[in-house]
């Protein structure tokens, strides 16, 4: 007789039932699923089984069980003659403002035109790339990679990617060898897939949809600011990281854009806390009414309706927690966080000592 906990019909239809009892009937199947993170739980957990399934209007289910408790992700839905292919580890989840796409979980993280440094400078781990390794899939955003462009730049020909927010026009261009570029505009933004393979391609250009994160607001007018809510002791569970910059880059009356954010959960939410508790406190070094520049929004969520908000200003550069009292930026309330694909939209103040996890000024 099989084992029940790791039945892949069971699995399957305990994920449906689970997928069944979140939805809400008036919100279209994608968004009703959390995104579970991927990278992160697999290191902690170890090897995954992964089964795979068309269900009702073409999306695909991918159930990655982790012991005998299988987690769900449901891509946004796609029609079923321009499925995206199924890909070692499924797909992922990437933001950008108000606008999310699935992509394969093997692709890193690079620049986009017309920022400095087009093309693959992170990998899929969340290391920078040297130049020297293989180049991966990526997904650009529009965020300058070097200090001064490199000659010659790292070459996004020859691998797929996702471009964010490009400088690009809405249509299809060929660029040779079966490869094509395909753009497209989906909430106000322009969203760009280059490939050889056209079921990928579509695929991924079919899940580009517009996301309203509660966690992570699209648009700042003001940076975030700290905060706490629920009473009682802070036990954290979860954490999401929400990276914002200013407009134009300084001093600003034009906001703040949302440029990446991502799901951590129980380990990297319980350093960060340990880790602020820990820090010295900035005292008369603090920032305090600073401006322009680039923030990252950390929202801890706890029991019941408890979370936290801490706020790092990467310029001061300084760490505040949900008191707003302000923390020096130190590795060890620096590293839970600023993984994956932080380190292709943030930059490092010279203040910051935390080599390999921030874009070098």
């Amino acid at each position: 007789m099989s084992d029940p906990t790791t039945d892949p019909a069971r699995i399957l239809r305990e994920g449906l039932e689970r997928i069944s009892q979140e939805a809400e009937t008036a919100v279209p199947l994608g968004p009703r699923v959390r995104v579970a993170h991927r990278r992160r739980i697999r290191r902690m957990m170890g090897a995954t089984a992964l089964a795979v399934l068309v269900v009702a209007g073409g999306g695909t289910l991918l159930l990655r069980q982790h012991g005998a408790a299988p987690v769900a992700t449901v891509p946004p839905v796609a029609p079923p003659s321009q499925q995206a292919p199924t890909v070692a580890g499924g797909y992922r989840l990437e933001v950008w403002q108000n606008v999310g796409v699935y992509v394969p979980t093997t692709w890193g993280w690079g620049g986009a035109p017309k920022a400095c440094g087009v093309g693959p400078h992170v990998d899929a781990d969340g290391h920078r790339l040297t130049g020297t390794e293989p180049l991966p899939g990526y997904v650009g955003r529009p965020i300058d990679q070097a200090s001064s462009c490199p000659t010659p730049t790292l070459s996004e020909s020859g691998i797929p990617y996702l471009w964010l927010g490009a400088d690009v026009p809405v249509g299809t261009v060929d660029l040779g060898g079966g490869w094509v570029q395909e753009t497209r505009k989906v909430a106000g933004t322009t969203v760009t897939v280059a490939s050889d393979d056209a079921n990928l391609r579509v695929g991924i250009l079919s899940s580009a949809h517009r996301i309203k994160q509660a966690a992570c607001p699209a648009s700042l007018a003001l940076p975030p600011t700290p905060s706490a809510r629920g009473n009682g002791r802070f036990v954290p569970s979860s954490l999401t990281v929400c990276a914002y910059a200013s407009a134009d880059g300084a001093a600003t009356t034009t906001g703040y854009r949302l440029l990446y954010a991502e799901d951590l959960p129980l380990g990297p939410a319980k350093q960060l806390v340990d880790a602020v508790a820990a820090a010295k406190p900035m005292g008369e070094y603090s920032c305090y009414g600073a401006s322009g520049g680039e923030w990252v929004l950390l929202h801890l969520t706890g029991s019941g309706s408890q979370s936290r908000d801490y706020v790092v200003d990467m310029s001061c550069p300084s760490i505040a927690d949900a008191s707003g009292e302000q923390h020096r930026l130190t590795s060890a309330d620096v590293l839970p966080w600023a993984v994956d694909g932080v380190n292709a939209v943030l930059h490092a103040s010279p203040l910051i000592d935390v080599p390999g996890r921030f874009i070098a000024r």
